[in-house]
């Protein structure tokens, strides 16, 4: 407990500090909209690798299915956040098998058994139902990644059931840009 105030701390002291700098002011949209797109391919590889790091841990994938559109055309917008979302569901399904698979298998009570066997033998309905229904929430991927389902229908149900939540945030994400920016100019 003590970890988590000392974090939470720390977390709160930089904010203050980073705002006492005036560092708030020298970031603005254009400005990040205008190095990423200066990247080139490299702005992708960037916003792949923090949509895949940084939505396992919590941050919201709304912040990057609204925030692509301010960079890139529509169609690289929805593709780079369609894989971001799988690379990122990936990583935590992944994470969770490798560290707490065998541990969370020991101790699953027999009337859940036959939902975790359902799952082995309908993996892709089953993860693509979900992803329908939660898109890419932590909880549900680190439960599937100690749950039986195995990798390539999990992959493969996150792929296809990622997709219309990602092509709605996306052109909805287009418009509402457009709306702000007519509202500050």
């Amino acid at each position: 407990m003590r970890r988590r105030y000392a974090a939470l701390i720390a977390l709160l002291s930089t904010v203050a500090f980073l705002h006492a700098q005036g560092f708030y002011q020298t970031v603005d949209a254009q400005r990040v909209q205008t190095w990423i797109q200066g990247a080139g391919a490299w702005g992708g590889v960037i916003f792949l690798a923090a949509y895949a790091c940084l939505q396992p841990l919590g941050v919201r994938s709304i912040f990057f299915l609204l925030g692509a559109p301010l960079v890139w055309s529509p169609i690289q917008a929805a593709f780079l956040s369609w894989l971001g979302a799988i690379i990122a569901s990936a990583l935590a399904f992944g994470f969770s098998r490798l560290v707490a698979r065998e541990w969370a298998q020991e101790r699953v009570p027999a009337r859940l058994r036959n939902l975790d066997e359902r799952l082995a033998k309908r993996g892709f309905s089953t993860v693509l139902m979900l992803r329908l229904v939660f898109y890419t929430t932590p909880a549900v991927q680190l439960a599937l990644g100690v749950s039986s389902v195995r990798l390539r229908p999990f992959v493969l149900g996150t792929a296809v059931g990622v997709l219309p939540f990602t092509l709605l945030m996306t052109f909805v994400g287009v418009e509402v840009s457009e709306l702000l920016w007519k509202l500050a100019t």
